[in-house]
């Protein structure tokens, strides 16, 4: 995964932020094996509003659950700009603090050894040092649509900058070129920053960026010294001084906003574009009896506190999934010697309950409904280890457990409590608990409010606890977290700026449980028209694929529970961006739950859905990739592909660079293992022949949650 760019984007939230971070998520992840990286494609416009609107208008989407319709979510309140500003200064508010510390240490390298010179004088900037500031409102948009975004620092007020500089100054005066040492304090009064991105949406499923405009910079200049000299010579150092401020207000800009130089024509080609869906063989494949199996050995070794873990061997395996888990298959093979750490378990055991909750609402099984409540418990864990306020954990054992041993012994437990009579420590890792985590838990949540009766009230209790702690902090997270100071690996607060689609998901499902959340609902709703930009910087390159899983995990439950009709179209245009560039991956849990968004092309996605799928039980059950991986079938391109680079300077810019990619996805077996979730990982990088870990067994959750939720929907 590639390093998170620092503090000076985040603070530029939206242009930095919200187009760097907020698609992606914040997961930890592990090295990655050979092989080639990243990218993707495929989709249509977005269609109408219509079918999929209509079902949860209507509350067919609940009818399994025994509950009601859906109620009708409030209409939005206010605008998209006022809405996004609003949010960008609570943000900044948390966030000043540290800009004025890296301002601080950036402004003095980049200024000192600069050089003016004209006919009457020539100066240099010996030292440079930043005094009184003043940042106190927030950068903000004056324009958002699909035509332009216009950002303005600050969005509305003035921002004021003293320097603190000493010049080296050499007069020309007649025959006389005198020089001396002038120290100088510059104040820069009413400063204001314009910069605008325009597009060309023509194609609304893939906008192009045709120009960022010069950045219009204004301020007023005031300039003192304590030297009698200066006073003498004002007038000829009027335009020096000038010149000083505004490489002084370049230099802060470069901390504050991402480098956007030589971007026009982003988001450039799609790889494999064009690339066909798979095709249904029809062969006969025993998908719901390896599932159950499947589920059975999860239960049995991959959840030993609730809590999905991978699970360490005694015995190696290259087994496919189909060989170890059909009907009268190798099995397991092994006995457990411990677990990993678990550092991602609060999602995955979210997207478990989710598969559990799906299941239960197709066959009724009391199996299904009992491994709910048992990953619903470990939901709970993750909330009452760090005191049931709502701040979610990582991971949580009990304390005399191997894993709490463990944590304990690394000096990694964030809290102790007593659940059920038992201690248990809990994990934050040192980032603190991101975005992801919390929705894997909420998809979780929802479904298992929607689907299994018996958890329904303490699955809404749970919604609530998280809700309303997000609620009460303004969406911002800082409590689990090593004070941030740029260098000691914490990424700052946790935040939902430009996370439209991941919000207003929260806020819908917490609607459905409790009609209390309408009007924070109906406050956020402005933000989808918001959410298209943050599925274009997504879809700008494959890395860190695993944002588009969070997407879709986020988006199932939105489109499910939505019934404004222009939020849904202006999400549904923020996804059609997505899927023009995911839709061809063969990715069989992004195809199935794009057919309960947009009916009209079901029966082809579930179909190649069936045939991914099919090829995923011919992987390995072990973190391991098969002992022969044969390319030689595959044919390659080179793509130019864009992305963001941390600087030198601790900011970050956008860079393009060619890679190599497959000219369409690769077969499942072809693909790098993934410990966790196979779709989460790009169709594009090939394996390593007996690449991994072969005593590692995977959870099997990569064939639950597909297999279960398009048995919901009728693709099985």
């Amino acid at each position: 995964m590639n390093t998170p760019p620092r503090f000076p984007c985040l603070l530029a939230g939206a242009l930095a932020c919200a187009l760097a971070l907020s698609h992606a998520g914040c997961s930890e992840s592990s090295a990655r094996p050979p092989g080639v990286a990243s990218a993707s494609a495929g989709a249509s416009a977005a269609p109408a509003a219509s079918n999929a609107l209509a079902l949860a208008s209507s509350g067919a989407w609940a009818a399994a659950g025994g509950l009601g319709p859906i109620p009708a979510a409030p209409a939005s309140v206010g605008t998209h700009l006022d809405a996004f500003n609003e949010e960008l200064q609570v943000v900044w508010d948390e966030l000043r603090p540290l800009a004025l510390r890296e301002l601080g240490q950036a402004i003095g390298p980049q200024l000192v050894g600069q050089r003016y010179q004209s006919r009457a004088v020539e100066v240099e900037l010996s030292d440079a040092q930043l005094g009184a500031v003043d940042l106190s409102p927030a950068p903000g948009l004056l324009r958002f649509d699909a035509q332009q975004v216009r950002l303005r620092l600050p969005g509305r007020g003035e921002w004021s900058l003293e320097l603190e500089l000493r010049l080296r100054v050499r007069l020309r005066l007649g025959r006389l070129s005198p020089r001396v040492t002038i120290p100088v304090r510059v104040r820069l009064r009413q400063l204001s920053v314009e910069v605008a991105l325009e597009f060309d949406d023509s194609d609304p499923t893939r906008p192009v960026l045709r120009r960022v405009t010069p950045p219009q910079i204004d301020f007023r200049l005031e300039f003192s010294s304590s030297s009698a000299l200066l006073r003498r010579v004002t007038p000829l150092l009027n335009r020096p001084a000038n010149w000083a401020a505004r490489r002084a207000v370049q230099a802060a800009l470069a901390q504050l906003t991402p480098t956007l130089a030589n971007v026009s024509g982003l988001p450039g080609a799609i790889p494999a574009e064009g690339a066909p869906r798979l095709l249904d063989s029809g062969l006969a494949t025993p998908f719901e009896a390896v599932a159950v199996a499947v589920e059975d050995k999860l239960r049995q070794v991959n959840s030993p506190h609730g809590l999905l873990l991978r699970a360490q061997l005694d015995q190696p395996s290259d087994a496919s999934w189909l060989e170890a888990y059909r009907p009268g298959g190798r099995g397991l093979e092994g006995n457990v010697v411990g677990h990993d750490r678990g550092h991602d378990s609060a999602i995955w055991t979210g997207h478990y309950l989710g598969a559990a909750a799906l299941r239960y609402a197709v066959t009724q099984d009391p199996a299904a409904e009992d491994h709910a409540r048992h990953a619903l418990g470990g939901i709970g864990a993750l909330l009452d280890v760090n005191g049931g306020t709502g701040l979610l954990a990582r991971v949580a054992a009990p304390a005399g457990s191997a894993l709490g041993i463990e944590l304990d012994q690394r000096g990694e437990v964030f809290a102790r409590a007593t659940i059920q009579g038992q201690p248990w420590v809990g994990y934050q890792s040192k980032i603190g608990v991101t975005r992801d985590q919390y929705s894997g838990v909420f998809f979780g949540l929802a479904l298992a409010y929607e689907h299994v009766p018996a958890l329904r009230a303490e699955s809404a209790r749970r919604l609530r606890q998280m809700l309303d702690y997000l609620l009460a902090r303004d969406w911002l997270v800082t409590e689990d977290r090593p004070q941030w100071n740029g260098q000691n690996g914490s990424r700052g607060p946790l935040f939902w700026l430009g996370s439209a689609y991941q919000k207003l998901t929260y806020l819908l499902i917490g609607h459905r449980v409790d009609p209390r959340y309408a009007q924070p609902l109906a406050e956020a709703g402005p933000l989808a028209e918001t959410a298209w930009l943050t599925a274009w910087t997504g879809a700008l390159n494959t890395d860190q694929y695993y944002k588009f899983n969070l997407a879709h995990t986020n988006l199932y439950n939105y489109f499910r529970l939505e019934t404004d009709p222009a939020r849904w179209q202006a999400m549904r245009r923020a996804y059609a961006i997505t899927e023009r560039y995911v839709g061809h991956h063969a990715n069989a849990h992004f195809d199935l739950i794009r057919a309960t968004v947009d009916p009209a092309p079901k029966p082809d996605l579930q179909g190649s859905a069936r045939e991914a799928l099919r090829q995923f039980l011919a992987t390995p059950h072990r973190y391991v990739a098969l002992p022969v991986i044969d390319l030689s079938a595959v044919t390659w391109q080179d793509l130019v592909q864009s992305g963001y680079q941390n600087t030198s300077g601790g900011g970050v810019q956008l860079v393009q660079t060619k890679h190599r990619f497959p000219s369409a996805p690769l077969a499942a077996t072809l693909r790098r293992p993934a410990k966790d979730f196979f779709w989460q990982r790009d169709p594009f990088s090939p394996a390593a022949p007996g690449w991994g870990d072969p005593q590692l067994e995977k959870t099997g959750l990569d064939l639950l949650l597909p297999y279960w939720l398009g048995r919901h929907h009728g693709a099985f």
